[in-house]
């Protein structure tokens, strides 16, 4: 791959994913949502994810969505965040389509607490096990090309970022060629989901995941089709524990950010989304990189935090 130019003062920024979806406990309150996303905030993350409660019908799921929102900006009013899909009309629902503009970023932009959205390019199969141990069931995440593009055009009349997430190395290609296009609004970022040894969903339960498991040699390849764009991009583990890899150091040598939290980890460790987010400003600080909270995280975002020399 081509070599990485580090920038060892770009400044890190951390996201914490802070629900924490366990299959048969209890749901997060929101209230609860909001306390964990503002403790995390007070720790030195920037972007706070977070899930609403899925059994509410469309308009009481939007309304939450943006409760838990406003709630974290009167605290933290520089705050990145972004909440999980919702589904729009009946028949979108019906099609499996998530996260239409009209379902959910516009009243978030109309109540004044749309700071960021998820775009998940191209379709992923996630795994499910059956009594012998083979994945023979699966779901499916992420959108078409069209209701991508779609949410790219939402994102550019409004000027809102976008957290694009990459489950598999076909999903970069898109995002490189919309990238090259100077398609998606400052303060994009590219979010690199490796697969770990869990379940997503569950506690502790092995899993059979999606795409690249988190190495080095793994993250370098990704980061060799990024040549010729200039966005910031982090790493997270799905169905694992990012701080226990090798992958979050390397990321934070070649100039990357990471994201943490209960959400990820899938009971595979004990730490709180807080403790999380402190076990990743001390690894930063390790490295010897600044931690970017509030109005710096956005200015850090807006500038590419590492360069690939040819």
């Amino acid at each position: 791959m081509s070599s990485i130019r580090q920038d060892s003062e770009a400044p890190v920024v951390i996201e914490a994913a802070v629900t924490p979806l366990r299959k048969g406990a209890p749901l997060q309150p929101a209230q609860a949502t909001v306390s964990e996303a503002t403790e995390c905030l007070a720790a030195g993350a920037a972007i706070i994810h977070y899930h609403h409660d899925f059994r509410l019908e469309r308009s009481a799921a939007t309304g939450q969505i943006i409760d838990i929102g406003k709630a974290i900006l009167a605290d933290f009013p520089h705050a990145l965040y972004y909440p999980d899909y919702i589904a729009g009309r009946d028949e979108d629902r019906a099609l499996g389509r998530r996260y239409q503009p009209d379902a959910l970023l516009r009243p978030m932009h109309d109540a004044g607490a749309l700071r960021m959205f998820a775009l998940d390019p191209g379709f992923t199969l996630f795994g499910q096990l059956d009594d012998k141990g083979l994945p023979s069931n699966s779901v499916t995440g992420g959108q078409t090309y069209a209701e991508a593009h779609a949410m790219v055009e939402y994102a550019r009349e409004v000027d809102c970022p976008i957290s694009i997430g990459i489950y598999e190395p076909g999903n970069l290609r898109w995002v490189v060629a919309y990238a090259k296009a100077g398609m998606f609004p400052s303060g994009s970022l590219i979010k690199i989901y490796f697969g770990g040894e869990y379940t997503m969903g569950q506690d502790r339960v092995p899993g059979v995941n999606f795409g690249l498991a988190p190495t080095r040699a793994n993250l370098d390849v990704y980061l060799g089709m990024m040549q010729g764009i200039d966005l910031p991009w982090q790493v997270s583990v799905q169905g694992g524990v990012l701080l226990d890899t090798e992958v979050a150091r390397h990321a934070l040598e070649l100039g990357g950010h990471l994201r943490v939290g209960v959400e990820d980890t899938a009971g595979g460790t004990p730490m709180s989304n807080r403790e999380t987010v402190e076990a990743a400003v001390a690894l930063a600080r390790q490295v010897g990189r600044p931690v970017a909270t509030g109005e710096a995280a956005l200015a850090a975002l807006a500038r590419p935090p590492f360069a690939l020399a040819a």
